[in-house]
């Protein structure tokens, strides 16, 4: 199951990337060439991500805590309140926790691209076209539920999430 989502997430990964690459969008706003360059920063995430996911994924065999619940309000209407709260539950609850129990480096590289993207989303809400706020409380209850197994599953999950990120903002990327 984790192995083919990776799979499709690399094919993803690949088009879009590929496609980039491919064609030059002429963006006339910061956004639009936030948008346009974020799959190098994905790359980053991943790469980082990689020298920490076996541990992670090795100490994780609960129900998954960013389900398709998650996945359906990020292609929503309100898909950039989602990913703020979702970045900022990463970045004030799971990382720090995170930091803890293993290699600090991959993390807070993680943490610092998680940091800018939160910025970013801020700073596009009108670009994203954002309506009404998400309300994370559940994935927060059911993280705290889990007690110290919490950081081992949302650590585990990044790679839902950077799937999850990649979507939305593919979907926002310029069609030509």
């Amino acid at each position: 199951m984790v192995f083919s989502g990776v799979i499709i997430s690399a094919l993803i990964m690949f088009l879009i990337s590929g496609s980039a690459q491919c064609r030059r969008v002429d963006c006339k706003s910061e956004c639009c060439s936030f948008v346009e360059g974020f799959p190098v920063r994905l790359k980053e995430l991943r790469v980082s991500y990689r020298e920490i996911q076996k541990f992670y994924e090795s100490n994780d065999d609960l129900d998954a805590l960013l389900d398709d619940t998650v996945e359906n309000n990020i292609n929503s209407p309100y898909g950039c309140h989602v990913m703020h709260e979702i970045l900022r539950f990463y970045l004030e609850t799971v990382l720090p926790n995170a930091v803890k129990n293993h290699l600090k480096t991959p993390i807070n590289s993680i943490g610092n691209i998680f940091k800018e993207l939160k910025r970013d989303i801020l700073k596009c809400r009108n670009y994203f076209s954002c309506q009404k706020p998400f309300e994370i409380s559940s994935i927060k209850n059911s993280y705290e539920k889990l007690e110290e197994q919490g950081v081992n599953k949302a650590m585990g999950e990044l790679d839902l999430l950077f799937k999850y990120i990649e979507q939305y903002l593919a979907s926002k990327r310029v069609r030509h």
